[in-house]
This record gives structure tokens, C-alpha cells and sequence, in this order.
């Protein structure tokens, strides 16, 4: 009995022992082998995934420099398309200047007439002039600069011209000051004036913040003296240069 139940125990035992090595072999053993073919394979797809992203970089690279070279590309035209508005421009008052010169050619009896207007008109203007001086005596450049503007603003034009005159004389602000005489002329209907002064500010300050009004109300004068197709040319360039501007939207109806 006793070597029946010894039998039966190391028989138990012998299974248990089995059982524990099927067990750890099913759920802890790690075929290395088969693990170092997975690693080969993460590895191959983190390659191919690397390279992609390579790729990628240099398309993008290749795409910035292909934006770099239209910026610089864009950036020449504008320059030089301003160059040749601004040769526009000088070429326009040169001979609106010559005409004015041939115009005043006149015959000696009519220089003799027009001699004395003038001499009569300046002993007129001699109190205007002293009273004008009078009434800037004082002034900074500066505030007169900014009463002028306002001045300006408000309407009072003849204040805001007399204001920009003494301000040229001065030397004070010169390219803006030139600006607000064309803008004056330009509202009282003196074309050829206007051109003149914006002319003088476009060319003292090619790079003011007024500029695409500058050459709007250019282009509308020159409209004005019966100049249209320099006047469309003008037009153009406030579109290509300051295409969001209000100064383009308007010009865009001249262009129709």
C-alpha cells in the first residue's frame, strides 16, 4: 500500500514538473530568432520612412528656392517698373515745361503789356506778401507743417497753399510739400500745375506712403489736358504697383 501511494506521488509530481515547463514554454520562451527578423523589418520600414521624409525636405527646399527666385524676380520688376514711371513722369512736365516756354514767346508789344500787369500786380501783392511773412513770423516749421495739413483737410485751401509755399521756402518737408501743392491744384482744376509738383515729390521722395495717390490724380490730370494715352500708362502703374490699394481700384476703371 505504502509503495502504491509512493508511486502515485512521484507520478503527481512528475506531472506537475511537465505541466510547469509547458507552460513557461508557451508563454515566456522567446523565439530569438524570429524576434531578430522583426527587428530587421522595423528597422527596413524606419529606413524607407526616413528616406521618404528626406525626400519631402528636399522637394520643399527645391520649392523655397523656386519662391525665393520669383520674389527677387517680382521685386526687380517693380523697381524697374517704377524707374520707368518716374522717367514717365519727368519726360511729361519736361515737355509740358517747353510747351508753357514757347507759349510765353510772345511779340514785343504783348511783352511790353505784360510787363506792366505784372509790375502793377506785384506792387498790388507787396502787402499780401509782407502780411503773409507777418502771419508766419514765429512759426515753427513743424506747426506750420501740421496746420497746413489741417488746413487742408478742413478746405481752407488758400491757407494750406500760402502754408506749403512757406514751408518750400524753408526747405522744410519739401517732398510733401509738393505733394499738397499738386493736391491743391489738383483739386482746383490747375492739371498741368499739379503734375509739375508731383513730379518735384516723386522725385525728392520715390518711396512716400502718398506715392499711389501721387500717381493716380497724375494719371487723371494728364487725362484731363487731353493726354490719354499717358495717362493710361500712369493708370497701369498704380495697378501693378499697389494692386490693394484704393488709388488701383480706382484706376482699374480707367483701364476698362
Amino acid at each position: 500500500m505504502k509503495s502504491f501511494k509512493s508511486i502515485l506521488l512521484v507520478t503527481t509530481f512528475v506531472s506537475v514538473i511537465f505541466a510547469e515547463q509547458s507552460v513557461y514554454t508557451s508563454s515566456d520562451f522567446v523565439d530569438p530568432e524570429a524576434m531578430a527578423k522583426k527587428n530587421s523589418r522595423d528597422i527596413l520600414i524606419l529606413k524607407q520612412q526616413i528616406a521618404q521624409l528626406k525626400e519631402k525636405i528636399e522637394g520643399l527646399k527645391t520649392i523655397i528656392q523656386g519662391l525665393n527666385g520669383e520674389i527677387a524676380t517680382l521685386k526687380q520688376k517693380s523697381n524697374n517698373n517704377f524707374e520707368n514711371i518716374l522717367n514717365q513722369l519727368s519726360q511729361r512736365v519736361a515737355a509740358l515745361e517747353s510747351r508753357s516756354s514757347k507759349s510765353l514767346d510772345l511779340s514785343g508789344a504783348a511783352k511790353s503789356t505784360l510787363a506792366n500787369k505784372q509790375s502793377a500786380n506785384a506792387v498790388k501783392s507787396t502787402p499780401k506778401k509782407k502780411k503773409n511773412e507777418e502771419t508766419f513770423k514765429g512759426v515753427s516749421s513743424k506747426e506750420l507743417f501740421k496746420n497746413s495739413v489741417l488746413n487742408f483737410t478742413k478746405s481752407r485751401l488758400s491757407k494750406a497753399e500760402n502754408g506749403f509755399r512757406e514751408l518750400l521756402k524753408r526747405g522744410y518737408k519739401k517732398a510733401s510739400s509738393h505733394f499738397y501743392l499738386g493736391e491743391i491744384a489738383f483739386k482746383r482744376g490747375r492739371y498741368k500745375e499739379a503734375i509739375t509738383h508731383y513730379q518735384q515729390s516723386a522725385t525728392l521722395n520715390e518711396n512716400a506712403n502718398y506715392m499711389d495717390k501721387l500717381l493716380l490724380h497724375t494719371a487723371q490730370s494728364l487725362k484731363k489736358i487731353g493726354k490719354a494715352s499717358e495717362a493710361k500708362v500712369f493708370f497701369r502703374a498704380v495697378v501693378d504697383t499697389y494692386p490693394e490699394s484704393r488709388s488701383a481700384k480706382e484706376a482699374k476703371k480707367y483701364l476698362k
